[in-house]
């Protein structure tokens, strides 16, 4: 199998972002399969720059890989079995695996190529899936499953049925945590429950059955209150009690601060931490006679982070707790508490060797030492990358006005198309008989000073 990114492969940027975030960093297995279509989305984000597409890929894998722990952390012991479903080409699997999160971890995924090489790559037991949920069976029952964007491309049918089955897959403490996309990034019309439309970035599955879902909260909680009836049975709860009724908690944007994270459970979930990784924006950083002045915001939206940290390869160059008031950014996310949010660091120009060469990280963190990297790469790139950026904001608004004219002058044509028509039966009127017996009693009533309206 051809690989696009090998196990042993040195990257500066690559090795920057694992070296004091993995433990034993250079034993992680880095190998990644060339039919990866998570590397390929990134490699069209990235306009086909490969090292900005490899390092996101592994950033998203270690921010996906930071929420589930976090969330297997919500049950007092560790997980035995793991299944990691709609597991793709093991993005996260590696993680898994060398993180030792389970004491066993299972692969499924519907990619026969993705299985045989997790099974090669990670030594994980890989099961093939199926698109009918009744086709797929697993030889146990898991402690932990965890599904990331495959309910955000199921159509109505299987969206039930698929999370139906898993769930009933579950060990009676068991979490099941699954990504969707909430009505609210729909890109225009409103959802009725559930919107489903056939597209995706996928290039081997059919749209029809795997394509893009948009779904309300009021729909995914419906779907879970038919679970405990539809697996059949009742589940203990941890207060020893038989009840159908699922536990379910929902964690708004917490997968890549983009989709929603859903954790239902037969039993209840006590000790819920919700993860308050901060949310940030570069501006385009400036040089100065004192150095380099990066800045921007950052905001765990209901108060300021702990800080923002200015690194250059693994050493600290600058960093900052002090955050000034912003209010396009409170205005932003509707929340006053979100205003405290400006920052700026000053990086010395003594601190900096090569503009070219040495990889830059800027990272805020939440008070419970949850990181959200800005950026990642040399100052040469940042001078670009920010520059892109706020030239794809200020053309996403540009697009957005021109929607606003066009909804406008929409309504201005509707609203001449109405005047025209009052004016158009309001002649009508008057040349009918009864207007003009009307005009001459009003005139006759004029002429004897019984009225002054004309």
């Amino acid at each position: 199998m051809a690989l696009a990114f090998q196990n042993d492969e040195s990257h500066p940027m690559v090795d920057a972002l694992l070296r004091t975030r993995v433990p034993r960093w250079r034993e992680l297995n880095r190998a990644i399969d060339e039919r990866d279509d998570m590397l390929d989305f990134a490699m069209k984000l990235f306009h086909h720059d490969r090292d900005a597409a490899v390092t996101n890929y592994f950033q998203n894998a270690l921010d996906q890989f930071a929420l589930v722990r976090h969330i297997a952390g919500w049950r007092d012991r560790r997980p035995r079995r793991m299944l990691d479903f709609a597991s793709g080409y093991g993005r996260l699997t590696r993680l898994l695996v060398h993180e030792k999160l389970a004491d066993e971890v299972t692969v499924a995924d519907i990619l026969e190529g993705g299985m045989a090489f997790q099974a090669e790559q990670f030594g994980v037991r890989s099961l093939l899936s199926r698109s009918d949920p009744a086709e797929f069976e697993t030889p146990e029952r898991y402690d932990l499953i965890f599904v990331a964007s495959l309910f955000t491309h199921l159509p109505a049918a299987t969206f039930t049925t698929w999370l139906q089955k898993l769930a009933g897959l579950l060990e009676p403490e068991g979490l099941l945590i699954f990504s969707v996309h909430d009505e609210g990034l729909t890109p225009d019309k409103p959802v009725d429950g559930i919107r489903f439309e056939s597209h995706s970035e996928s290039r081997v599955l059919n749209v029809e059955e795997y394509g893009s879902t948009w779904v309300t909260e009021a729909y995914v909680r419906g779907q879970v209150s038919e679970i405990g009836r539809a697996v059949g049975g009742q589940a203990p709860n941890l207060g020893g009690q038989a009840s159908n009724e699922w536990a379910c908690v929902r964690l708004p944007r917490a997968l890549s601060d983009w989709q929603d994270v859903y954790v239902i459970s037969p039993a209840q979930i006590v000790g819920v931490r919700p993860r308050k990784v901060p949310k940030g924006f570069l501006e385009q950083p400036q040089m100065l006679a004192a150095g380099i002045r990066v800045w921007g915001w950052a905001t765990t939206v209901d108060a300021p982070p702990d800080r923002v940290e200015v690194r250059i390869e693994d050493e600290i160059v600058a960093s900052t707790r002090e955050f000034t008031p912003r209010p396009d950014v409170g205005e932003w996310f509707g929340v006053r508490s979100a205003i405290q949010s400006g920052w700026e660091c000053i990086v010395p120009h003594a601190g900096v060797r090569s503009f070219r060469y040495q990889v830059v990280t800027i990272s805020a963190f939440s008070t419970d030492g949850d990181e959200r990297i800005l950026f990642l790469g040399t100052f040469d790139s940042l001078l670009g990358t920010v520059a892109r950026e706020r030239a794809q904001a200020l053309a996403r608004q540009v697009d957005e006005r021109k929607n606003e004219i066009a909804d406008l002058s929409e309504r201005l044509t509707l609203a001449e198309h109405q005047r025209r028509t009052f004016e158009q039966t309001i002649d009508a009127m008057k040349q009918s008989k009864f207007w003009r017996a009307r005009e001459r009693w009003f005139a006759l009533k004029r002429a004897a000073g019984l009225t002054d309206e004309q």
